[in-house]
């Protein structure tokens, strides 16, 4: 049956301050999110009256926390619509203050009050998986077309000295937007002009940061707190972001996706304004997306930028994460013990950067490997085996080339995080991977049964692009996974055709469309290919990506769309990106859309 949903959600940010002296190396400021969700369905046909006396009861008997809260009251039918004018007539009558409520109904479109993502699970260096999001085409089209109409308002983003790493324009790049990482040298240059005359540092960053940005945030963001609450039911277009951005994450307000470009400009918006505040208040400072670092004369300024920083932070619904917030006595390494002892052990002739300086022998590169093995076991970062054979890759000689290889994806099976730089080195060596075939496919099943995205994929990326095919049993076990990624590259050597389709018709089966979202990469690869005879969605948003000859994993051609991206390219400049989008055709807006094409 039919359901029609009432969703009661209420929040608030309880901030929490110890009366202990704050030392170096210690932290006792506690920033505490809290966020109770009350849900009300019914049955179509289901009285009013019957859900108004749930509802009645449910205010009744938590007044004296609601009052004390944010609230938010959203509905998604116009029986949910009266319900909520109801607890908002009641809410008020007991004591509620009118500015701290928020009334919005769901927005829909196609009947759809959002798109679900693929998710991509990035191992990072303790293992655990960082879950990054590939975003709904349908959805992003309408986010990025909301950015660019809006651009006006949001190049702010691109003119924050405050942030090392924002939005930018690369013409080595082939996407519009991405983030400007720094050299090395360039932020311990700007760390020795900044701390100068400091005999402190403090450094700390946002807990959970883009899985705790709240969507509303954005329009506080941008134009404040309370002009925002004022203008909650306007078509503006800080409202009009911020339902577009929910809309790429299943319609929720609490998380925006990790890895988009879109996203680093919405949370880039928001800190921002967090760093207007700290500006404001004289503090030297630098942010690393969300990582902050600042230089203070005393204690107690270093005390005052993290209790500073918590507020402005709490606004936004944002925390600090206490375990890395620490004030360090000037002065101080600027790199990690492990860092320093890494570079130590390294070859002196490095040093030197001549071109006629010998290469690193196999024995030089194994013996560096087993330092970096015996660091990694007794330091907390586990970053340390990718540092260490990033710091040689470049300066092997050719046997160091096949050494560093089999040491390296020998660690690649404990550290997933290391197959990238496997593959980088299998093309310096100019080994074809088929050399390593059982290894890689003992690699994917074992990634396979602990459901790690990038543990699959690169090797299954490295495979492709070798043309080496793994094992049925491994094929077998990628699909059991359910890993979208993974199935995509699998889809891609053919052989597995017959086995990826019946996955995905089960998949096309459901009614759930937000299932079928979180495949939308393999439905439309396999849409691409002819594969189905069906499209999955009634929109017509991969008829208009086949129209332009879309392709997520393409093969030694470049399509329509990638050469239209190269043409844009070469016309980027880093104060351009109004000309930028304009010029774009690829998801655009139509216009004039004839019936093959969807409406973005």
């Amino acid at each position: 049956m039919k359901n029609i949903l009432f969703t009661l959600l209420i929040s608030t940010v309880v901030v929490g301050c110890s009366t202990a002296h704050i030392a170096p190396k210690e932290n006792t400021t506690s920033i505490i999110p809290v966020v109770y969700q009350y849900d009300l369905k019914a049955d179509e046909g289901q009285e009013v009256n019957g859900l108004s006396h749930d509802l009645d009861d449910y205010i009744n008997q938590n007044i004296e926390s609601l009052i004390k809260l944010d609230i938010e009251l959203v509905s998604s039918s116009e029986t949910g619509e009266v319900l909520l004018k109801t607890a908002y007539g009641l809410l008020l009558s007991l004591g509620a203050d009118s500015g701290k409520i928020i009334v919005s109904k769901l927005e829909e479109s196609n009947g759809r009050s959002g798109y679900d993502l693929v998710e991509y699970k990035a191992t990072r260096y303790n293992n655990v998986p960082r879950v990054l999001g590939l975003v709904h085409p349908r959805a992003y089209s309408s986010l990025a077309k909301c950015i660019h109409d809006n651009w006006g308002e949001l190049k702010c983003v691109t003119e924050n000295e405050n942030s090392i790493i924002k939005p930018e324009f690369h013409q080595s790049e082939k996407r519009l937007v991405v983030m400007n990482y720094e050299e090395p040298f360039v932020k311990i240059s700007r760390s020795h002009t900044s701390s100068f005359a400091k005999r402190f540092r403090v450094h700390t960053d946002i807990a959970n940061c883009f899985n705790s940005i709240y969507s509303h945030s954005i329009a506080w963001a941008a134009v404040g707190v309370k002009e925002a609450k004022a203008q909650q039911k306007s078509k503006e277009w800080f409202n009009r972001l911020d339902t577009y951005q929910r809309k790429t994450k299943r319609n929720e307000t609490q998380g925006i996706p990790i890895g988009s470009a879109a996203s680093s400009i919405v949370s880039e918006l928001i800190l921002g304004k967090v760093d207007e505040f700290l500006i404001s208040k004289n503090y030297e400072f630098h942010r690393y997306i969300d990582d902050y670092t600042c230089y203070c004369v005393t204690s107690e300024d270093a005390q005052n930028f993290i209790q500073d920083l918590a507020s402005s932070l709490a606004i936004f619904k944002l925390t600090l994460n206490l375990k890395k917030t620490s004030i360090i006595e000037l002065p101080a390494a600027f790199e990690d013990e492990w860092v320093l002892d890494l570079k130590s052990a390294l070859p002196s002739r490095l040093g030197n950067a001549g071109e006629n300086e010998p290469k690193i022998s196999a024995d030089e590169a194994l013996t560096f490997l087993n330092k970096a093995i015996g660091i990694n076991k007794s330091t907390p970062d586990g970053s340390v085996l990718k540092y260490a054979t990033s710091l040689i890759i470049n300066y092997l000689d050719e046997n160091a080339n096949i050494s560093l290889l089999e040491a390296l994806l020998n660690l690649a099976w404990h550290y997933p995080v290391l197959l990238p730089l496997f593959d980088k080195l299998l093309e310096k060596a100019e080994i074809n991977a088929g050399v390593f075939e059982q290894q890689l496919n003992v690699i994917i099943q074992e990634n396979a049964d602990k459901f790690r995205s990038d543990g699959m994929s690169w090797p299954l990326h490295t495979m492709l692009i070798n043309n080496v095919i793994p094992k049925k049993e491994t094929a077998e076990k990628v699909i059991a996974s359910g890993d979208c990624v993974a199935i995509t590259l699998l889809l891609e050597m053919h052989d597995f055709n017959a086995m990826i389709v019946e996955f995905a018709n089960t998949i096309i089966a459901s009614d759930d469309n937000y299932e079928k979202d979180s495949y939308w990469l393999l439905l439309y690869q396999l849409y691409l290919k002819d594969l189905l005879i069906d499209e999955p969605y009634t929109d017509k948003v991969f008829s208009c990506l086949k129209k332009h000859k879309v392709n997520f994993i393409p093969r030694n051609t470049k399509t329509k769309a990638e050469i239209n991206c190269d043409k844009i390219q070469s016309e980027m400049t880093s104060n351009a990106l109004k000309t930028v989008f304009s010029e774009m055709t690829i998801l655009a807006v139509n216009k004039n859309p004839d019936e093959d094409s969807a409406v973005f």
